[in-house]
């Protein structure tokens, strides 16, 4: 029962979420001020970090440069703390007044048993009134989203002076009122036109939990090979006729927790290095490995960060490398070079304060005459474009990504044995798939049948590969993948993995026998792009 009150209330967050992310305010000369108040957490069991959730997520979706000003959690929070009790109407609007806001949310969130209710609030402080509430209560979400949704709608047109459409939800070919699709590069769908058969050309199911792949030339060789990686291990396979043949594999020394690699020939010596990161609770480590005389050795040493290869524009593959912090990533990423076996920094990459280093991409997305940084901010799972100057032009409505691979987060004071979960992005780059002249952002699109846990746990039922363009106005599906069932994406990439000199997009899949059991299995998915 527990465990579905959770759910239950990680799917009424995520809602709430929406209805503020397109809630900011009407369009003035001065921004808004708005004061988001601690919501109040009526439960039997001790809800802090969901009320430090739904403020900190509602800031990061409801922040609008030059049109709504935030006001900083900590001073909303001591403001806050002057009263006794549960924040209402009149104590949310003596905080605003005191803190000289045009505006205050607040509300509750309230289990009991299997009984949820929700009830929010919006508040003009200079009008002394409510603008909108919203409240239900059940056993279930049916009635609670709706409520929820026609909320924001409301916001939308009566505070902020606009309308946002809807969500939209799934749909497909046999479904009423779904789009179809015509079959585009490979086995890629796109909306539109006749709906085709979609197959991969080769579908291989080895004992790897998959937690990252890439491709590249190893052994200097000239031909490509797949590397995988587990928690502890790094496997090198060779493509035969029919299928990934394993080649080598290397397991990591003093029980590694690895989370992450790259691959490049960054120095120049006809075989690609593997850029390897692992973790422990407090710290991370990153090291430099090379395929000699039949094995894997270190030829750098990554330091305590973060590293990453990544190809900007104007500069091609770039080693990059970010520090940790107690409370995640470190503030900036830095462009990083090798000095024998170290890396140094050479400079401090102009980069989105919501950026780390494996949740962006940069390149000409909107304007092919400007370079715009795309992020996937990986706790709302939500895509924000910034243009040059940092200035943010788009966001999207709908999730992307999601992972299962995180790490833990311990401020100072915090309780040590409850840490949050921060977790990382899905892989994200760009690539002219269709050769027409633009690139398409790749990404996947993990599903979850209880919805995403701020903070907690995250279960994901199934996935796909989408690829999206701009198309004038907004980052949209052109392409994707079936629905890959069973366990959600891992990893993927667009490369000659089996050196017949023509692309393939090759995507792994966790292979689960049930939402929380899963098995020791993954699948791999070769779809041909000629």
């Amino acid at each position: 029962m527990k465990h579905n009150n959770i759910r239950v209330l990680s799917v009424i967050i995520i809602t709430l979420l929406f209805v503020f992310v397109k809630a900011p305010v009407s369009i003035a000369d001065d921004p808004k001020k708005v004061a988001i108040l601690p919501f109040n957490m009526n439960a039997d069991r001790d809800l802090t970090f969901l009320q430090e959730g739904i403020m900190d997520m509602i800031r990061v979706r409801l922040s609008w440069k030059g049109k709504v000003e935030l006001l900083e959690k900590g001073v909303v929070k001591r403001e806050a703390g002057r009263f006794k009790g549960s924040l209402d109407k009149d104590k949310g609007l003596t905080i605003g007044k005191a803190l000289g806001a045009d505006y205050v949310i607040l509300g509750s969130l309230t289990v009991f048993g299997e009984s949820v209710s929700i009830d929010a609030s919006i508040l003009d402080v200079k009008k002394s009134e409510e603008l909108f509430t919203a409240y239900n209560q059940s056993k279930g979400m049916n009635e609670v989203i709706p409520t929820v949704n026609q909320f924001a709608q409301d916001i939308n047109a009566k505070i902020m002076g606009r309308y946002i459409r809807p969500p939209a939800y799934a749909t497909g070919p046999g479904f009423e009122g779904g789009p179809e699709y015509k079959r585009g590069p490979g086995g890629l769908i796109s909306v539109g036109g006749d709906a085709q058969e979609q197959k991969f050309d080769h579908v291989q199911t080895i004992d790897v939990d998959i937690r990252c792949i890439d491709s590249g030339d190893v052994d200097g060789d000239g031909k490509n090979e797949l590397v995988v990686m587990d928690k502890d291990t790094v496997y090198i396979y060779r493509w035969a006729e029919k299928g990934f043949v394993l080649f080598k594999s290397f397991k990591g020394r003093w029980s590694p927790d690895y989370i992450y690699f790259s691959m490049a020939d960054m120095d120049g010596n006809g075989r690609d290095e593997i850029y390897l990161n692992s973790q422990s609770r407090n710290d991370v480590i990153s090291s430099v490995l090379e395929y000699r005389s039949g094995s894997l050795a270190p030829v750098a040493d990554g330091g305590r960060q973060f590293i990453r290869v990544l190809d900007l524009p104007g500069r091609g593959n770039t080693l990059i490398g970010q520090k940790r912090s107690p409370t995640g990533f470190a503030r900036s990423v830095y462009v990083l070079k090798r000095e024998g076996n170290s890396l140094a920094r050479v400079e401090k990459l102009n980069l989105p304060p919501m950026a780390d280093i494996f949740n962006f991409v940069q390149g000409h997305i909107t304007d092919r005459n400007s370079v715009q940084t795309l992020v996937l901010h990986s706790e709302t799972e939500y895509f924000f474009l910034f243009d040059a100057e940092g200035e943010e032009v788009w966001r999207s409505e709908e999730e992307f990504g999601g992972s299962l691979l995180f790490m833990e987060s311990m401020p100072m004071g915090h309780n040590t044995d409850d840490p949050d979960m921060i977790y990382f992005s899905p892989p994200l780059f760009m690539s002219d798939l269709d050769n027409d002249g633009s690139n398409e952002v790749v990404v996947c699109k993990n599903a979850s049948a209880v919805g995403r846990i701020l903070g907690r746990a995250k279960f994901y039922t199934s996935g796909k590969v989408h690829l999206l363009s701009w198309d004038g106005s907004d980052l949209a599906t052109k392409w994707e993948t079936k629905k890959l069932s069973g366990g959600p994406v891992t990893g993927y990439f667009i490369k000659d993995v089996d050196n017949d000199g023509r692309p393939e997009l090759v995507i792994s899949s966790l292979k689960r026998s049930g939402i929380i059991i899963r098995s020791e299995k993954s699948q791999l998915f070769v779809m041909n792009l000629d």
